[in-house]
């Protein structure tokens, strides 16, 4: 079961090829989201980043991405 999670990314990182690009992808996004007419908490937007950034750190220490 593992081997087929191991080869099988995630649909949304299939196109980021490093974290840097994750985070230029959440800037961008972030700022599309200020500037509608969503509500938009960035404390929380932030909280969500900074943790997916975590799990993508553990990830790449483990050897997954």
């Amino acid at each position: 079961m593992l081997e087929s999670i191991k080869t099988k990314p995630l649909n949304m990182a299939e196109s980021w090829s490093t974290i840097e690009e994750f985070t230029n992808f959440c800037d961008k996004e972030k700022e599309r989201q200020m500037n509608s007419d969503t509500d938009f908490i960035e404390a929380d937007f932030e909280q969500a980043k900074d943790l997916a950034l975590e799990k993508l750190n553990l990830l790449k220490e483990d050897g997954w991405i």
